[in-house]
């Protein structure tokens, strides 16, 4: 049934007008993305020009390839109705070293019948391990066995009162989103008190999905990790001022103590370094940190 279409470009190559000219004859286009060869001229090839026996061994890989994940969605559609769990929250971790251990809040995870990290730009979900908890501090260490792009390191002192600092996490905007997001924040220490408490306060649009994922400084240091956002009205009768987008983080010092007690590696950069823009700051922050979906039994 097929036999036309080498016929037709053997025509159309054979013709004294077209082949005089090169980028007019026809040729096979590999279109990897659909996975598909298809007969067109040279010059509108947007794909890759392969020979006849070459296009049918990449249809064939790309088929195979479709296949497997095809088999491996239905078997966790399949393993996700057998458990019977069913999507309750989203927070956010990040990677403190290089062999992937990731940190979050504890609230994040601790009453999840199990959690789930996102691999970022893709539909697969790895199971993750709780290794740590620290209730007091609300912190959390978890090992999936997925590799970041990158690692954070911690900052080694306290920021200053008005400190620029960016929020990296997954708030929610009507949906809770698939991709992390800078959110610029300002440290604020009306109502936290890092001495006595451990905590620190950041003036910011911090919404739920924020949870658990870093805030940097302006060299990308962590300088904690986000812990709840402060209710407005009752912060406001405490002070007497409006403070409309308060929140809480744990700061730096209380997560080296917490890795240390639990034997994790860690690294405290306490280099000058050099100021990031808003874009460097979010090309860091989002190459180290993961969605975490807690799971619960229907």
């Amino acid at each position: 049934m097929m036999y036309w279409i080498p016929l037709i470009a053997a025509l159309l190559v054979s013709s004294p007008a077209m082949g005089s000219d090169p980028a007019m004859e026809v040729v096979n286009c590999w279109d990897a993305k659909r996975g598909i060869v298809q007969p067109v001229r040279r010059k509108r090839c947007t794909g890759r020009e392969v020979t006849t026996a070459e296009a049918t061994r990449l249809k064939a890989d790309y088929e195979r390839q479709r296949q497997r994940i095809m088999i491996q969605s239905d078997a966790i559609r399949r393993a996700e109705t057998a458990r019977r769990l069913t999507f309750h929250s989203a927070g956010a971790g990040f990677a403190i070293n290089e062999s992937g251990a990731i940190l979050t809040s504890a609230h994040v995870v601790s009453t999840c019948d199990a959690v789930e990290l996102r691999v970022p730009d893709s539909a697969r979900r790895l199971p993750v391990r709780i290794r740590a908890t620290d209730k007091a501090n609300d912190l959390a260490i978890l090992d999936s066995g997925y590799r970041v792009r990158r690692y954070l390191r911690l900052a080694p002192y306290l920021p200053p009162e008005g400190e620029p600092v960016a929020v990296i996490g997954y708030p929610q905007e009507g949906r809770i989103r698939l991709t992390p997001r800078l959110t610029p924040a300002l440290v604020n220490y009306t109502l936290s008190d890092p001495r006595a408490r451990g905590l620190i306060g950041v003036l910011g649009d911090v919404r739920r999905g924020h949870s658990g994922g870093p805030v940097l400084d302006s060299r990308g240091r962590v300088i904690g990790v986000l812990k709840a956002k402060i209710d407005s009205v009752a912060a406001s009768r405490l002070t007497g001022t409006i403070l409309k987008h308060l929140a809480v983080v744990t700061e730096a010092r209380a997560v080296a103590a917490f890795l240390e007690k639990s034997r994790i590696r860690h690294a405290i950069d306490g280099t000058p370094g050099h100021e990031r823009t808003e874009a460097g700051l979010y090309t860091i922050g989002t190459a180290a940190t993961v969605r975490l979906d807690c799971l619960r039994h229907g």
